[in-house]
């Protein structure tokens, strides 16, 4: 059976994601994860959300979560007996075992299975992305801890962009193309400068400061999202 793009990204970005948390888990704890600013629970929750919403979509691409198929408790089965050997594991090098992290783990894979029940891959993709946004953003030190590298820029920058071609995806999945080029534009931002203003004005809640070059960056890449969408539709459109 041929893959389609869809099935082969995100196959692509399973190979890699689960191969790195595994190793992740199985190393000393690093500095970084300890100066993050998050609990180590909040970590595991993410971090079994994001596996359960591409290990389901690995198997299933094109549908939500239906609770009367057996590919959903297949999944279930299997990211809760992962969670179960990883918590093993890490007690034979030198991490310990822990009940509460497990748990941790069973609300991520709960969590993603939740939302993929009401979200299509798109919508549950722009979701993903926005809650990791938001949580770097207002609930993490990451981005200040190497200040030498720019990386507080770097993330704006980068993560606007992403989620800009995410929301235009959406969009254009859902609505019409043929309309004015001003009318596209309005459409095709809206959505990521909404998340930005509900991230830049929660900062003060979490105790960040507000930072306008996180706000030009954002920007920036927003604004670098819109010719990569039509370079993006040149390259992968069918040939005729």
């Amino acid at each position: 059976m041929k893959l389609l793009r869809r099935h082969k990204t995100v196959l692509l970005v399973l190979g890699i994601y689960w191969p790195l948390i595994f190793w992740l888990t199985h190393i000393p704890v690093p500095d970084v994860a300890r100066q993050s600013g998050m609990s180590d629970k909040t970590m595991h929750v993410l971090a079994y959300f994001a596996l359960t919403f591409l290990v389901w979509f690995a198997v299933s691409p094109y549908h939500k979560v239906r609770w009367n198929r057996s590919k959903v408790w297949l999944v279930l089965v299997a990211v809760v007996w992962y969670g179960v050997i990883d918590e093993y594991l890490q007690s034979r090098v030198g991490r310990s075992a822990d009940v509460m992290d497990f748990m941790a783990n069973l609300f991520g894979v709960a969590l993603g299975l939740g939302v993929l029940s009401m979200l299509g891959f798109w919508s549950a993709l722009l979701t993903v992305s926005a809650v990791f946004i938001f949580i770097i953003s207002n609930m993490s030190n990451l981005l200040s801890l190497y200040p030498e590298y720019y990386l507080d820029t770097l993330f704006h920058f980068t993560a606007y962009t992403a989620f800009t071609l995410i929301w235009i995806r959406y969009i254009a999945r859902r609505g019409n193309w043929h309309i004015g080029l001003g009318s596209w534009l309005m459409r095709s931002l809206a959505a990521p400068i909404a998340l930005l203003i509900v991230i830049k004005a929660t900062t003060p809640l979490f105790d960040r400061p507000f930072d306008w070059p996180e706000v030009v960056a954002a920007l920036f890449g927003m604004a670098s999202a819109i010719p990569l969408t039509f370079i993006i539709f040149t390259i992968t459109r069918p040939k005729k």
